[in-house]
């Protein structure tokens, strides 16, 4: 048999006062519970942590119109870049007493359906949360969806960037791969491939790969793109094939950048002495291979605490949507030749 749950009405039956007096003495708010003298909170506090009473978030929300919990939507976790997203958005909202509700798509490398993203999001709006937070896949239409299928719930997105009706916190992509593509060039080299999206297209990495071109063109030097997917294992083969084609590559992903050396080592040429690898990311692994690897950084709790607050300038009566650019942050490692 299932124990019942413990409510305020039962606290305050205990102590002989009234309920309303254990739920302000109880509250996150400290202008509310100063309503309540020290000594009876005391007695409160002890009485429900002994009793083992826990907040019930649904009646919260029925009250008050919030219940202190926010919907994350994400499509994988399985790879670091994406569980680092999603652990320092879990430590922001803690630290601003917010509780997250994750929801993951069952299919994350599958073309998304309209209607299975918006079934995401309303499945998760059926929950109670107070607001949304949806890491972003970049395919057209999604701005649309998301408004559609929110019903007016507060929205923050991250990843990909959004139309100007939603609030986001995006990174300059552009910037950064023309940070890393001039720092390659300022060590003296010329013939520099691009491996990632087209930059002539909008898609999803065009901009990473177009901060790489304007590069180039400023420095009157001939782009030049390989194919490949995110995956480890398509530098991998790259590597293998491309020979000295190149002296020096930029990686759209540090996965990429990864593989791409060991491929580079089997077909004989060395990281950095005869090729140059910069990637993006900053994976955990990436400092501690060898070479370690130059890459661009993601600043994940940085973009956490943006979101956070864009979210709760919402909750807070927030006029209209916000937008936020935050910036990579290039760390210079052994791969590309640099020690500094």
């Amino acid at each position: 048999m299932s124990k019942k749950r413990v409510t305020i009405k039962d606290i305050a039956r205990e102590l002989g006062i009234t309920h309303p007096t254990v739920s302000r003495a109880l509250s996150q708010n400290p202008e509310v519970s100063a309503l309540v003298t020290e000594k009876t909170r005391e007695r409160i506090k002890r009485l429900a942590a002994d009793l083992g009473y826990t907040p019930n978030l649904m009646a919260k929300g029925v009250v008050t119109g919030r219940t202190g919990t926010l919907g994350l939507l994400t499509y994988q976790l399985n790879r670091e870049i994406h569980g680092t997203y999603a652990d320092e958005i879990l430590k922001a909202a803690d630290r601003r007493n917010y509780r997250l509700l994750v929801s993951l798509d069952a299919y994350p490398r599958a073309p998304i359906l309209p209607e299975e993203q918006g079934r995401q999001i309303q499945q998760t709006v059926a929950r109670g949360v107070d607001g949304l937070l949806i890491y972003t896949r970049g395919e057209g239409g999604e701005s649309e969806r998301i408004l559609k299928a929110a019903e007016g719930l507060p929205v923050v997105t991250f990843g990909y960037p959004t139309s100007k009706d939603l609030s986001g916190v995006e990174l300059d992509e552009t910037a950064g791969f023309f940070e890393v593509t001039e720092h390659l060039i300022r060590l003296g080299h010329e013939r520099i491939g691009f491996i990632g999206s087209d930059w002539h297209l909008d898609r999803v990495g065009s901009a990473k790969a177009q901060g790489y071109f304007r590069a180039m063109q400023e420095h009157h030097l001939t782009p030049e793109r390989l194919r490949a997917t995110h995956l480890v294992r398509s530098g991998y083969q790259l590597g293998k094939t491309t020979l000295d084609r190149f002296t020096a590559y930029v990686c759209r992903t540090d996965y990429i950048a990864i593989g791409l050396c060991r491929g580079l080592r089997e077909a004989g040429l060395r990281v950095p002495e005869d090729v140059a690898v910069v990637g993006q990311g900053d994976l955990e692994v990436s400092a501690y291979m060898t070479p370690a690897l130059t890459t661009l950084a993601t600043p994940y709790q940085e973009i956490a605490d943006t979101v956070m607050d864009l979210m709760l300038e919402w909750l807070q009566g927030g006029a209209s949507p916000r937008k936020a650019t935050l910036t990579y942050r290039l760390i210079v490692r052994e791969s590309c030749g640099a020690s500094s």
